[in-house]
């Protein structure tokens, strides 16, 4: 009998898998990573694999092993972008930084070509520009074939304000998203209450300005955006007004709403509640996004779409288990969801069912630090 336990544990760990992610932090110098074991759901103790000064949003290139993340360099008027080869271990190697050309980079994300990485500056309120300083902007770098980052290519300044009286005084670009095929970028800009859109060379990383497209309704908030599968529809997460704004691809760029559907059943408290972070299973039709409570009463919660119809339906909210989820993810297989609790220093996992509904809260990690972004790096 023991012989056969034996064997039977030993064929259990050649089935498994140890997906690697990355988790940015804030408040915490450092990027640290872990390692997922897609058949338990459990996770290696976290390492600290870079120093740098509160790496909020990672990007990884999964092909060539390169990892992209903001830098604030300590609020200065302009902050940096850096780049690291992973290596076989995990660990990361600086390849290379260059400055974001603006405050505050809050976000990033890579061409569909994996050849250009584009930048989202949040902004600083109130905060004049100074001369050559891009604040609330968009920039482009091209990526060389070793990895290390260009100099800036393209900078966009941002315009614009919206009605919510202490979010919109000035604009605010909080994350950019590339459609799947086509050579367009989105930019969602918090304060303006627009998504900016704009044309960019596939080689060159030179990008152009195509229109700002105004999000229905006051005081919206745009915050993150996900596309479907085919490029057809983008999904935009409002973090002020708490809803989902649909949109339809057009062609050339250009995007249509057809939709505004609330990420919170009603009669719901929604005082001190910001949306936060927006995903899609890998598999299935299934939107998640990621409510924060500010005030701290345990209101945090996870809100499932189906997009499977021509409607898109909000089916299912559920207590996120941690407080303050400004990130989440769902792993490559999609069997397992993992959500950072920012202020509560912690990372909980949820196993899914087939259909990607959450089915059971499986395990909890204290983390050393405020984890603010999950990536993985298997696609």
């Amino acid at each position: 009998m023991p012989l056969k336990i034996l064997l039977l544990s030993f064929l259990f760990m050649l089935q498994a898998h140890a997906a690697q992610l990355f988790i940015g932090t804030a408040q915490t110098d450092g990027i640290y990573t872990s390692k997922l074991n897609d058949l338990t759901g459990q996770l290696t103790s976290f390492k600290c694999v870079a120093t740098i000064k509160r790496p909020s949003f990672i990007a990884i290139d999964t092909h060539r092993k390169k990892l992209y993340s903001t830098n604030l360099n300590n609020f200065k008027e302009s902050g940096e972008i850096i780049a690291f080869q992973i290596e076989p271990k995990g660990s990361l190697t600086e390849l290379n930084r260059v400055p974001s050309q603006g405050m505050n980079p809050c976000h990033l994300q890579l061409s569909p070509n994996r050849m250009i990485l584009f930048t989202a500056n949040y902004g600083a309120p109130g905060r004049p520009l100074s001369t050559g300083q891009k604040s609330a902007s968009l920039t482009s770098y091209r990526i060389q074939s070793n990895g290390h980052l260009t100099a800036p290519v393209s900078s966009h300044l941002h315009t614009g304000s919206g009605t919510h009286p202490s979010r919109q005084k000035e604009p605010h670009a909080h994350s950019v998203f590339p459609h799947p095929t086509d050579p367009y970028i989105y930019v969602a800009d918090l304060g303006a209450d627009a998504i900016f859109s704009y044309h960019y060379h596939p080689h060159t990383a030179k990008t152009t300005p195509l229109e700002k497209i105004a999000v229905a309704g006051n005081s919206r908030g745009p915050r993150h955006m996900k596309w479907s599968p085919n490029g057809k529809t983008l999904y935009l997460l409002n973090e002020l007004s708490l809803t989902l704004s649909v949109f339809s691809y057009a062609g050339k760029g250009h995007l249509q709403q057809i939709d505004e559907i609330d990420a919170l059943p009603p009669n719901t408290n929604r005082d001190q509640l910001t949306a936060a972070e927006i995903r899609m299973h890998p598999t299935e039709p299934i939107l998640y996004v990621s409510i924060r409570d500010k005030a701290d009463n345990g209101r945090d919660c996870i809100t499932l779409f189906d997009t499977s119809n021509t409607q898109t339906k909000r089916i299912k909210t559920i207590p996120a288990q941690v407080a303050f989820p400004r990130n989440f993810n769902i792993d490559p297989t999609g069997k397992w969801l993992l959500i950072a609790g920012q202020r509560s220093q912690d990372i909980v996992i949820f196993s899914l069912n087939s259909d990607g509904i959450p089915k059971t809260l499986c395990h909890r990690y204290s983390f050393p630090g405020e984890p603010i972004c999950i990536e993985f790096l298997d696609e």
